[in-house]
């Protein structure tokens, strides 16, 4: 019965554990045009805590999966468990979260392109802090990816900014100040381009303190404003 399974599906040995250049581009297609499409709609609301986002960015990637046909696994909120929770030496409930996972093709667990969310504003607004907004960006988004939290085999991923209030121009460059300020001046946003007229993308690269590769980033600011 198993051996009819593999002969359906495929066989692990016959997929490499790996996201590439194409494959990370078209998950960031697929995110901005939902975007654009959340925006259009105007379904959102800029009180919403981060989760909402996601799972609402979530929803239009989704939908723009089946109507494309496009043969993608998107979850959000995901937990991403080591190897000693499987074993039942580690805690599961410790195992990171990451909010947004997409996987293709692949059986092999460990690869899929992991999208972190922050919201974002570039001045104090309502109990938004601005410069709090900032810090959670690095220490808890791409400290994340740095540390190993996330896409720990992967060597590239994404953070995503939902910005509320404000210019996304300007909040990148303070991120960049705060990045430079803590000695960091070689894992700056740099690189400013479009993605399927989103205007605010950059990248930044990274030393994963795990296994000492490096790692790349997208940043993608959504203005909401």
């Amino acid at each position: 019965m198993l051996m009819d399974f593999q002969n359906t599906i495929g066989r692990a040995s016959d997929t490499l554990p790996n996201v590439d250049s194409k494959f990370e581009k078209a998950c960031l297609c697929i995110m901005t045009e939902a975007f654009k499409r959340m925006k259009q709609e105007r379904h959102y609301d800029l009180t919403w805590k981060e989760t909402c986002f996601s799972a609402c960015l979530v929803g239009y990637m989704r939908k723009i999966r089946h109507e494309k046909d496009i043969a993608l696994r998107i979850d959000p909120e995901s937990h991403l468990y080591r190897e000693e929770m499987l074993n039942c030496t580690e805690d599961p409930d410790t195992a990171p979260r990451i909010d947004i996972k997409i996987s293709g093709g692949w059986v092999h667990e460990d690869a899929y392109y992991g999208i972190e969310g922050k919201i974002l504003v570039e001045n104090d607004w309502g109990t938004r802090t601005a410069s709090d907004s900032r810090r959670r960006y690095i220490a808890t988004g791409i400290d994340n990816f740095v540390n190993g939290r996330y896409s720990d085999k992967m060597d590239r991923g994404c953070m995503v900014g939902y910005v509320v209030q404000g210019r996304a121009s300007e909040i990148a460059s303070k991120i960049n100040n705060l990045l430079i300020r803590d000695g960091r001046n070689k894992e700056k946003m740099m690189n400013s381009h479009p993605i399927i007229g989103c205007s605010d993308c950059c990248q930044s690269k990274h030393t994963r303190t795990t296994d000492n590769t490096e790692i790349k980033l997208h940043h993608v600011f959504l203005t909401f404003v």
